[in-house]
């Protein structure tokens, strides 16, 4: 499997919709409610571009390893589209400086080695071999002996055809963890994007989990455990393909403490 090196850059838990609301006549409300699984959900983060002509294959395991229904309750799969390969002719309409600078987050943070697409991270840590056939199940048996040390419960809210509110608490359950830091993606299935230059030029490029929004990160402990985050959804996403993950980890180190994956967020409270 070829990888992409790129060091110079160039220049949104078995989760349970357990809250949806109905009125009287039977028709989906505006209020819906999720919450995360007993058991540590796994973050899977792609670093990938357009622009990159090794990143199709990751893009194509990502849609069709970690976006299963069986696979979204215990997998939060988020795909980060990188700008530093924008130089060489293809504006990656996905692609973000911020995503950028996480991936080389990363790297500060001792998760990677080194930078390159594709990347894929799961729970801050590099995944090379990700192609492994043993790799997602070795993944998922480890996750069903890891209690979480904290509970997501998360809420949405529609204010306007365009705009939600997002309400996210979390649970402290483990006395060894008190405070973390939270953020929330909102992300993109079934997107298609005809490449018209650099070197996937002339490809259809199908993507899923493309990270459309990710929050800054906010604290939160168990003192002060509730934050809310409101979004105005731009006019050229689909909100019946958007959802919503969310992510806490450790303050102190960069363990994730619990993650929360509501696939179909926007459609399922429309």
């Amino acid at each position: 499997m070829e990888n992409r090196w790129k060091v110079n850059a160039k220049q949104s838990g078995l989760m349970l919709a357990v809250g949806v609301v109905l009125n009287p006549t039977g028709a989906l409300a505006n209020t819906c409610n999720w919450t995360s699984t007993p058991e540590r959900m796994i973050v899977a983060e792609l670093y990938t571009s357009e622009g990159c002509s090794s990143c199709p294959p990751a893009d194509r395991w990502l849609s069709s390893q970690l976006t299963t229904p069986e696979r979204a309750r215990s997998i939060l799969a988020l795909s980060f589209h990188v700008d530093y390969w924008n130089y060489i002719g293809w504006q990656d309409p996905y692609s973000s400086k911020q995503f950028t600078q996480r991936q080389y987050a990363h790297k500060s943070r001792g998760n990677v080695s080194q930078i390159y697409t594709p990347q894929y991270v799961f729970s801050n840590r590099e995944v090379r071999r990700w192609g492994q056939a043993g790799l997602i199940p070795q993944q998922l048996a480890a996750m069903k002996q890891d209690k979480a040390p904290i509970s997501l419960h998360m809420s949405l809210e529609r204010k306007q055809a365009n705009q939600v509110e997002i309400k996210v608490k979390a649970d402290w359950l483990d006395e060894r963890y008190k405070a973390g830091r939270m953020f929330i993606a909102l992300y993109e299935d079934k997107l298609s994007q005809q490449v018209k230059a650099g070197e996937n030029r002339g490809e259809l490029l199908r993507h899923d989990r493309v990270v459309r929004h990710l929050s800054q990160a906010v604290a939160v402990s168990s003192a002060d455990s509730v934050r809310v985050f409101t979004q105005t959804i731009p006019a050229d996403w689909n909100q019946e393909n958007v959802g919503i993950g969310v992510i806490v980890e450790n303050s102190e180190s960069n363990t994730v403490l619990q993650a929360l994956n509501a696939t179909g967020a926007l459609a399922r409270c429309s």
